[in-house]
């Protein structure tokens, strides 16, 4: 074998191609070893050479291992984690960022169209009753209500009109026939002409049917009462009656400016009334009789008649005629005596031309004088007062001068939701003698008298007389009117304690079912419903100290911790990870 010439060896090393590490180092210890046993030894510098050449490429193995030595696996798998956790948390962020906007937008819309609102108040006071609510859902028509106010403004005003604002979006959401719209009249004050009412600010229309066909107007005044001993104090001080300076400043002024007069809150009798009103399609109208001295205040009883949609009115019949389209008068105890030409007003109305379907309610009272020309017209209708007062000799009957009473007949009674309450009123009360001399065409029957235990006194002559008395009654004239028979009707109380303000708003008493069920008996009217007033104490929410320390410690305490534990849960798993 001939020695390898060290041209030829650096010919061949130069044109090596170029490979991987692998390749190049298998090449080399393969050649290496070739010419370690094929050469012969020769000389000492091809010795030496040879030696040089070997360690060299010794070196360069070594070179390769080390540099395959300093990869380290395990730390770039360490650094993988640290990008694939950092990744996973940034899109975990940015998807509940989404998330939460997705859900914030949807709420909002959900909210815009089917607000949510909690009434904590301790009396419910934004919250309307379950009679109206049953009611506004048997609403089968288009109802539009529009108040001429923007909203903010409107509920910045006062406590009882953000209260009346509150019960209004409450009845609307009850029925999807009814829309709310509010509508800042400054701004658009083409509204005006669009109906026939004098609007003002702060006016809530409500109307039924194309091109506004039944509309009637709530003012702001119509959603509060004042106390009556605030309307007295505030003529006695201004010179002027309440009702006058509404009239000129206007319902919204009034109520800004005397807050503490105000008694209750009307919002609920008001709405529910104007909706009856404007779907009822034949509408009831009561007109009050006054100018003669009437003892009988009737405020409560003309609120009441209000809220279950009669259309309520008043005359003076000094100088009035009686509207024709009125169904019922109310005499409520005159104590000046009417003049033969006012009791023809009212003996005319009745008749009606023949065609009869006329009612009347007349109250007595112990404290009037005597009326000659109003007791011969109730003779008429079989109907006399006597000059006593009724009394119980039964304890349970009778207490503190004021007795209990018992229904006498069911006519006219369906209206009567709760059968087991009681009439209530005072010993000033008259008893009533039945008396109409078996006229034809006419009855008379009793409605309202004492237990068996009962009896009157005759103040004058100390007489007493037991047995039972009647103090309430009703008497109807007939006539037939196209082959069916028409009644005019005359419904007589004895004493105007039986309507009473106060005694109609106490709900353990029967007096405001009663008299409400006949006088939709009487005059034709669909079943009402009866709504009480509404006290405001206080602001928005009305909470109870229970309720202020169980939200002081959900939100001061329970939810911070639960926020706290759940952060360490997360970072000391991210740690041990």
């Amino acid at each position: 074998m001939s020695n390898i010439d060290e041209k030829d060896f650096e010919q061949q090393e130069q044109t090596l191609p170029e490979s991987s590490e692998n390749s190049l180092g298998s090449d080399l210890n393969d050649a290496s070893n070739s010419e370690i046993n094929s050469v012969d030894v020769g000389t000492e510098a091809e010795t030496d050479f040879e030696a040089n050449e070997i360690t060299d490429i010794s070196d360069v193995k070594e070179e390769m291992f080390d540099d395959k030595a300093e990869v380290k696996p395990k730390k770039a798998k360490k650094n993988f984690k640290k990008l694939k956790h950092g990744t996973m948390a940034t899109v975990l962020t940015v998807v509940f960022i989404v998330v939460l906007v997705l859900v914030n937008i949807v709420a909002t819309s959900l909210f815009e169209r089917f607000p949510l609102t909690i009434d904590m108040t301790s009396d419910d006071s934004y919250t309307i009753s379950d009679e109206t609510e049953e009611y506004i859902k048997g609403v089968d028509k288009k109802i539009k209500v529009t108040v001429l106010s923007e909203e903010s403004e409107f509920t910045s005003t006062s406590k009882y009109i953000r209260q009346s604002n509150e019960i209004l979006k409450n009845i609307v959401k009850s029925n999807k026939n009814i829309s709310l719209e509010y509508i800042d009249l400054l701004s658009n004050p083409e509204v005006k002409s669009e109906y026939e009412d004098s609007l003002s600010e702060y006016d809530i229309i409500v109307e039924s049917g194309k091109n506004h066909e039944r509309t009637t107007v709530v003012h702001p005044q119509d959603l509060v009462k004042f106390s009556s001993d605030f309307e007295e104090s505030f003529q006695q001080n201004m010179g002027g009656t309440l009702d006058s300076f509404i009239e000129y400043y206007g319902g919204m002024t009034t109520i800004q400016n005397y807050p503490a007069g105000v008694e209750s809150n009307c919002a609920e009798q008001a709405f529910t009334s104007a909706i009856l009103k404007v779907t009822d399609a034949n509408p009831v109208t009561v007109t009050f009789l006054t100018g003669r001295k009437e003892l009988a205040s009737l405020s409560y009883f003309q609120s009441l008649l209000d809220a279950n949609g009669y259309m309520v009115n008043s005359i003076n019949i000094t100088t009035q005629d009686i509207p024709e389209e009125t169904n019922l008068i109310v005499m409520g105890a005159p104590s000046v005596d009417y003049t033969a030409g006012e009791v023809e007003k009212v003996s005319s109305f009745m008749e009606n031309g023949g065609k009869l379907e006329k009612n009347l309610l007349y109250i007595e009272s112990v404290q009037q004088p005597d009326t000659p020309n109003i007791d011969e017209f109730l003779e008429e209708y079989g109907i006399k007062f006597r000059d006593e007062f009724v009394y119980d000799s039964d304890g349970e009957n009778a207490s503190n001068g004021y007795v209990f009473m018992e229904r006498a007949s069911d006519n006219f009674m369906d209206d009567i939701k709760d059968d087991s309450l009681r009439l209530f009123t005072n010993l000033y009360t008259k008893p009533i003698t039945i008396d109409y001399n078996n006229k034809e065409m006419l009855t008379c029957e009793a409605y309202i008298q004492t237990s068996d235990t009962g009896y009157t006194m005759d103040s004058e002559n100390k007489k007493l007389t037991s047995g039972v008395t009647v103090t309430g009654a009703v008497g109807s004239k007939a006539s037939y009117v196209d082959n069916e028979t028409k009644y005019s009707n005359l419904i007589a109380l004895g004493s105007e304690f039986f309507l009473d303000d106060t005694v109609l708003q106490m709900s353990q008493y029967l007096n405001r079912q009663w008299i409400l069920s006949i006088v939709n008996g009487v005059t034709g009217k669909s079943s009402g419903i009866t709504i009480e007033p509404k006290t405001v104490e206080g602001g928005l929410f009305d909470l109870t100290n229970t309720q202020i320390k169980v939200l002081e410690w959900v939100f001061i305490v329970i939810i911070p911790v639960i926020v706290l534990a759940i952060g360490i849960i997360i970072w000391l798993r991210r740690k041990n990870r």
